[in-house]
């Protein structure tokens, strides 16, 4: 499968201003892949634009009964509410400090009822990295407003467009994994509807996380994914969860297992690290999928807990960078870990 990667770089050497003081701008990119037709991978480690990036001037808790919902106030001189779209699902990330890479759900409505200035996050939910977020520990670190990718993002960056039907079985889909099964989105005839069997409500705005890979599914034909905008300049955040879910890396850039830091930490708890053994079924790994045989393909961490192998294979692949942007990817592990960490690999 073809991936093209255009960088350019040159913009983290140009200073901007933002907020009350100065900061490099982002690296920007074009990712583009061919989408076979039949079943493939995606990620989405491109983000099309940031609403928003400030220092961080206050956050308090905002009060509300029984939720962990927080207000953090930002020193841009553009307020949070008057950059979020009507429609438009947000998150907030931790571009440095010592929470880099967090990401927080944005409480759209909330914000809009806020205070001018203010931003209200929501520690409850899922997508949420940290559940538990002492108040003040978001002052002076810098953040951005960023927009989720949806079913409709996904489809309005795919070329030549989807085709629809009313039959789930004839239309063109996506497969979203969880722990235990796999569910199937699919567009419907009049190109704009997404539904999932057995339903009739719309979800094309429904929420694919930015730490989460998918299968697409194209009955139509072969495509290209084309995704434009910021590259992640920040480390990314990946809450471990024990069993099986899809992973996403967070860059455009394939990784290695090592890059990905899917290797035993002696240092960490024994119980949230990754857990390496001769015997594969025993051993904590990374599943795959590859679209030429239709199938995933295994990994799992020898016992020295740097070495990786395939299912079947005696080369160590720990340097290999078999965990790619165009790629579904789905880890398997002993033990949960909520302080996961991918590097940002350049």
């Amino acid at each position: 499968m073809r991936i093209a990667l255009c960088l350019l770089l040159i913009d983290l050497w140009v200073p901007k201003v933002f907020a009350q003081g100065t900061a490099l701008s982002p690296a920007v990119g074009v990712l583009s892949t061919d989408v076979p037709a039949g079943l493939s991978g995606a990620q989405f480690p491109i983000i099309p634009a940031d609403a928003l990036v400030s220092l961080v001037a206050g956050h308090v808790d905002a009060g509300v009964a029984g939720m962990r919902v927080h207000e953090v106030v930002m020193m841009s001189a553009a307020t949070p509410s008057s950059v979020l779209n009507s429609g438009t699902s947000y998150y907030l990330e931790v571009t440095t400090g010592l929470l880099e890479g967090e990401r927080f759900e944005v409480d759209e409505a909330r914000t809009m009822a806020a205070t001018p200035g203010v931003l209200v996050i929501d520690l409850d939910d899922p997508n949420s990295t940290r559940a538990g977020l002492a108040v003040g520990s978001l002052v002076g670190m810098k953040v951005a407003i960023r927009p989720h990718m949806t079913l409709a993002g996904l489809q309005s960056r795919i070329t030549p467009p989807l085709v629809g039907n009313n039959v789930a079985s004839m239309a063109d889909g996506v497969l979203i994994f969880n722990s235990t099964s796999a569910v199937t989105y699919y567009l419907r005839s009049d190109g704009v509807t997404w539904r999932k069997a057995g339903s009739t409500v719309d979800f094309s705005g429904m929420i694919i996380p930015p730490d989460q890979s998918i299968m697409l599914q194209m009955r139509s034909g072969a495509k290209e994914l084309r995704q434009q905008g910021i590259i992640r300049g920040n480390a990314f955040r990946l809450n471990m969860k024990p069993g099986i879910r899809s992973a996403a890396t967070g860059f455009p850039d394939g990784l290695s297992p090592v890059e990905f830091g899917a290797t035993t930490n002696v240092l960490a708890p024994q119980l949230t690290t990754w857990v390496g053994n001769n015997q594969q079924s025993l051993a904590d790994g990374i599943m795959v999928f590859d679209p030429a045989k239709g199938s995933f393909v295994s990994y799992y961490l020898r016992a020295d807990g740097v070495t990786w192998r395939a299912s079947g294979s005696t080369v160590d692949l720990s340097a290999n960078k078999f965990l790619k942007p165009d790629s579904i990817i789905m880890i398997k592990r002993r033990y949960a870990d909520d302080q996961g960490l991918v590097p940002r690999p350049y």
